[in-house]
């Protein structure tokens, strides 16, 4: 299935591996080097977190796991269990990284468009340098997160800080 004209009239598109893509920023930070595949996993996982809480949707292809048919309740249930875990990232992590998360991720702002919401006050090219090295630095957090909650399983360890989080 091809982008509609209004997409790619939107949107820079490169075919890599026979799909068609959006060039995002993520896919900047991961080609650049600055994250790794770790980053990239959970950069996807956060967001599939956030549009299922937000918006009610899911991309089937993307997930790997099976899917059961379920009933409105259930789908609830799982909708609500998203929406906390992403509360529960914007708690551990901060507003100010939340606000970053969905600039980059939902929003696919590019560096130089979120240098001017997030520091107008300064050069276009340091502002564009800084936010993207936040956005790295977000996106490793936000690995730690995820890596430290699959091991948050052992009784006793991983114990939460003040805010409780386990990282």
């Amino acid at each position: 299935m091809l982008p509609t004209v209004e997409r790619r009239s939107h949107s820079d598109l490169v075919t890599k591996d026979g799909l068609i893509r959006v060039i995002s920023t993520l896919n900047a930070l991961y080609d650049a080097g600055d994250i790794g595949d770790s980053e990239r996993g959970a950069a996807e996982r956060w967001l599939r977190d956030f549009l299922y809480a937000r918006f009610g949707t899911m991309d089937k292809q993307s997930q790997k796991q099976a899917y059961e048919k379920g009933d409105v309740h259930t789908w609830m249930l799982s909708r609500g269990k998203a929406a906390a875990r992403v509360s529960e990232i914007r708690a551990c992590l901060g507003l100010c990284a939340h606000v970053r998360l969905e600039m980059l991720l939902v929003q696919e702002k590019s560096f130089s468009a979120m240098a001017k919401v997030l520091f107008p006050n300064i050069s276009e090219a340091r502002a564009r340098m800084k936010v993207s090295a936040q956005c790295g630095l977000i996106l490793e957090q936000l690995s730690s997160y995820y890596d430290a909650q699959k091991n948050r399983t052992a009784p006793g360890k991983n114990l939460p800080d003040a805010r409780g989080c386990c990282m």
